[in-house]
């Protein structure tokens, strides 16, 4: 999915001239933590909870405050991978989505997850296993053979520096198998080192669950 199509209009801006009783009250009702100032449908920068509650800036009005994320922007067609970068360097929980310059929503995180927890990598039974190799000794379509070897099937990858070792990569694969032993075997005989697995074939599973085994797979 792309920006535009992830907007949030449930979360209106906020004018320079609105009150501050106004943007706390939104920011209760809309249970977020900051919220978009937009002027002429110009974005000036985001107020955020913690200004509101700063005892040492008394303003009347949003405008008043030193607004922040002005660069916590992407474009109408962005995909959803993109804004999670933009809001990962800026620690916020919303995106603002601008076409020609122009302010047109913004995007809740959790908007984006939600969504992606309907996808197969989250939906469909199986499992997670996570690799290690080094970067140079990488390859999908090797990893690739391995598993569909073993009767299953990638649903999806992420590769992401390990933290112990900069010189290695982690590799964190879904796939529509719960039995990853003889996977595990394969992949160890392929030079790559299998450092955990996590299988979702209890029945109990519940969305809670789904919201976890999300997050390991994207836990950057």
């Amino acid at each position: 999915m792309i920006a535009v199509q992830l907007i949030n209009y449930m979360v209106p801006p906020l004018k320079p001239s609105d009150d501050i009783a106004r943007a706390k009250q939104w920011m209760d009702e809309f249970r977020v933590k900051e919220l978009p100032v937009v002027d002429n449908e110009k974005l000036l920068g985001f107020i955020s909870e913690d200004l509101l509650y700063d005892a040492e800036i008394l303003n009347s009005e949003v405008g008043g405050y030193p607004l922040v994320g002005q660069s916590c922007i992407v474009s109408a067609s962005s995909h959803y991978y993109d804004i999670l970068k933009i809001q990962s360097d800026h620690h916020m929980d919303m995106v603002a989505v601008l076409n020609d310059d122009k302010f047109k929503g913004v995007v809740l995180i959790s908007d984006i997850l939600r969504e992606f927890a309907k996808t197969a990598i989250v939906n469909s039974a199986g499992a997670i296993v996570t690799i290690q190799s080094s970067l140079n000794d990488y390859s999908l379509s090797e990893i690739s053979r391995v598993v569909e070897m073993n009767g299953s099937t990638i649903l999806g990858a992420n590769v992401k520096p390990d933290l112990d070792d900069p010189s290695l990569i982690e590799i964190v694969l879904r796939i529509n198998h719960q039995d990853v032993n003889q996977i595990a075997t394969g992949l160890t005989k392929s030079g790559y080192k299998v450092t955990s697995s996590f299988n979702t074939e209890d029945n109990s599973f519940d969305e809670k669950d789904r919201f976890g085994l999300l997050m390991k797979f994207l836990d950057p």
